[in-house]
């Protein structure tokens, strides 16, 4: 019965440490959005009526450069999809317009072109 217990805490242990190892590397969203996974790095999408930007952040969870990026966002806006141009803003900030306001929760994909020709994609569900 002690040698369960022992396993039981051990075992109890090991999860505590990989969710703690896990959790340390989930991006925190500094602007109020929704962070995801594109690539080598991450992109936080924040909707404010009509503007949308897109901030950069590295794996590492530091704000990158847009210097030379390029986007476009592609979401549905009063039933028709739409594409916004999103260009370099400042330091980690890609921005673009929308015709119309765009809900914090819109399902959208963005596109990034690095400065090298590479792409990456996110997709905001």
């Amino acid at each position: 019965m002690h040698a369960i217990s022992r396993r039981a805490a051990l075992a109890a242990a090991l999860l505590i440490g990989l969710a703690g190892t896990a959790a340390a590397h989930d991006p925190k969203p500094r602007h109020g959005g929704r962070i995801v996974h594109a690539g080598s790095f991450h992109i936080e999408l924040v909707a404010d009526g009509t503007r949308l930007d897109a901030f950069l952040v590295g794996h590492d969870d530091k704000p990158m450069s847009a210097e030379g990026y390029q986007g476009v966002a592609i979401l549905v806006l009063d039933g028709k999809s739409q594409r916004i141009t999103l260009a370099p803003a400042a330091n980690n900030q890609l921005t673009g317009t929308a015709p119309a306001s765009v809900p914090g929760n819109a399902k959208a994909v963005v596109q990034i072109t690095t400065p090298t020709g590479g792409t990456a994609q996110a997709r905001f569900n």
